[in-house]
């Protein structure tokens, strides 16, 4: 997830608003005509092969995505051999290699004839305003945009400076990722559409975890999007952005904005299997026959557009994805497992984190360290939770920049760099470059519940999720799914972590974390840096957790 840097940009747009003028968003026409989904047909590829995939009934298939190579090749595989529709909803769709990647192949999806729907939230679009008015151009595409800021479009900063007496509203974003393809497949999870989501930035990457579906969940989550799709909420891309350029011009632009995109993301061999034994799906849709899929049930649930007009902000929406996940958890009969980028609990999780543990739950947690997190400021909100969950007993692990780092680079996938990758496609210099510099960090959205059933969705466990963001979210009852993803928790936290305990007595925090087969002990927050540390001296006192 990429969250603002919420201080910097009120301070930067307090002074702004002096200089410049404030603008409201006008109501969208109310006559305007609903949009719904297309269904799944086995009149298509993708829907004959996703009907074969799956036992009839209430089933869904499932396939886990761990390997940023393997999940963007699926997207990919799933857009190229769309006949129908293409349905993608994201936070973030960035203006870089891998958004051109996706999109030059949605934008071909289109012109076979293609019905193709784009809904991006606006906190972004500031660097891909032209990017998605050039796609918008071609038959068959629409986009539209989640929550817009009416003016100041060119930057964040005057963006938000003319926004700022309608910050409430603007606070709110939609931090949604889904993607669906005729109908059939669908890939949800946490991953963003940028170069960090798939190992490709120069400064830091992301392990994350996304889900291949296929059968009864789908269409739940086309009716989810076109909740979306249909809101007051959400407006045409015209109708806040506006171009001179003629439709031809728009396109040739786009056309050469993402020439040779593709390339970055070369086809994987069709018979080298990712970390849990799944063949790439291109190779896997190629072959015509059922895919290899897990199966279970699958509760699938969003929380409406209108928690941006502030229904939630008091933690007490019972319809909110936090609210879903949180009855999970109390229903739990032993154990609850945690991977979290961001870990802020609030005094009302800290209560329930002491429940379960009163009740006999055995809790762990895995989340980012200092060092690890992107957001040092949602770091230091629950750094103030350390000591009282450790001394509850839940077991708590953090993330190790550097050794998840090499854990990155030996698993996933990019570059065909898992152990025996040898023999296949290489990493390009600049992509194996950008892995040896770039921080290790985990972005992963799940949670275990008795080895029985899996949470997987957008939510982090955070205010900002449970209250002000909205988020997308699947609870699966599968026990094969909770055994891999058990699998990739535990690795990540065998080969990649600090395991933090409390000296006694007192409460000094340790990191615990083993190297070539010793124990190495830090006293300190490990790997940070003094100018991380005097940002979060100087601001973090200020800041509302709420916010982050």
């Amino acid at each position: 997830m990429k969250k603002s840097c919420w201080p910097t940009l009120l301070i930067a747009a307090l002074v702004t608003l002096l200089l410049q003028g404030c603008a409201s968003l006008l109501p969208p026409p109310k006559d305007r005509q609903a949009d719904t989904a297309i269904a799944a047909s086995t009149a298509t590829a993708l829907g004959r092969i996703a009907a074969q995939s799956v036992p009839a009934g209430e089933w869904s298939g499932l396939r886990p995505l761990p390997l940023s190579a393997y999940s963007m090749d699926a997207r990919l595989a799933l857009a190229r051999g769309a006949q129908s529709s293409l349905d993608l909803q994201y936070y973030l769709l960035q203006n870089d290699v891998t958004g051109h990647a996706l999109l030059q192949a949605v934008k071909d999806a289109a012109l076979r004839g293609v019905k193709v729907r784009v809904l991006v939230d606006d906190m972004y679009t500031a660097d891909s305003d032209s990017m998605l008015l050039a796609l918008a151009a071609y038959p068959n595409v629409q986009v539209r945009l989640f929550n817009p800021f009416p003016t100041g479009r060119a930057f964040s900063l005057t963006r938000w400076a003319s926004s700022l007496p309608d910050f409430a509203r603007v606070n709110h974003r939609m931090h949604n990722k889904m993607f669906i393809a005729d109908g059939a497949f669908a890939v949800a999870g946490g991953r963003n559409i940028a170069n960090e989501y798939f190992f490709r930035d120069e400064k830091g990457n992301f392990l994350d975890f996304d889900l291949l579906i296929a059968g009864s969940a789908v269409p739940k989550m086309q009716t989810i999007f076109d909740t979306y799709w249909n809101s007051p909420h959400t407006y045409p891309l015209h109708e806040i952005v506006s171009s001179q350029e003629t439709a031809q011009a728009l396109r040739a632009s786009f056309e050469q904005l993402v020439a040779g995109a593709e390339s970055a993301y070369p086809e994987l061999p069709p018979d080298f299997p990712d970390l849990l034994g799944y063949l790439p799906l291109s190779a896997d849709l190629e072959r015509r026959t059922p895919l290899k899929m897990l199966y279970g049930t699958v509760d699938v649930f969003a929380d409406s557009p209108e928690k941006v007009s502030g229904r939630a902000e008091q933690g007490n929406d019972s319809s909110t994805v936090t609210s879903h996940v949180i009855e999970a958890m109390r229903a739990a009969r032993s154990e609850i497992v945690l991977s979290t980028p961001y870990f802020i609990p609030g005094e009302r999780g800290l209560t329930l984190l002491d429940e379960l543990r009163q009740d006999g739950r055995h809790v762990s947690l895995l989340t980012n360290s200092l060092s690890s997190n992107d957001e040092p400021f949602a770091s230091a909100a629950y750094a103030r939770y350390r000591v009282p969950m450790l001394k509850l007993g839940v077991e708590i692990d953090e993330v190790d920049a550097n050794q998840l780092k090499q854990l990155a680079m030996r698993t996933t996938g990019v570059g065909m760099d898992q152990g025996s990758f040898d023999h296949a496609k290489p990493s390009s210099g600049a992509t194996a470059l950008s892995l040896r510099n770039a921080v290790g960090r985990s972005h992963a959205k799940l949670l275990v519940i008795d080895q029985r059933k899996s949470f997987v969705g957008s939510m982090n466990m955070d205010l900002r999720s449970s209250r002000l963001n909205t988020e997308l979210g699947l609870i699966i009852d599968s026990p094969d799914l909770a055994k891999d993803i058990l699998a990739l928790v535990n690795g990540a936290r065998s080969s990649g972590t600090y395991h933090l305990r409390l000296v006694q007595p007192g409460d000094q925090l340790q990191w615990v974390s083993i190297e070539n087969g010793v124990e190495k002990v830090n006293d300190h927050e490990p790997e940070v840096g003094m100018a991380t540390r005097l940002q979060l001296l100087l601001f973090s006192p200020f800041i509302d957790e709420g916010l982050l």
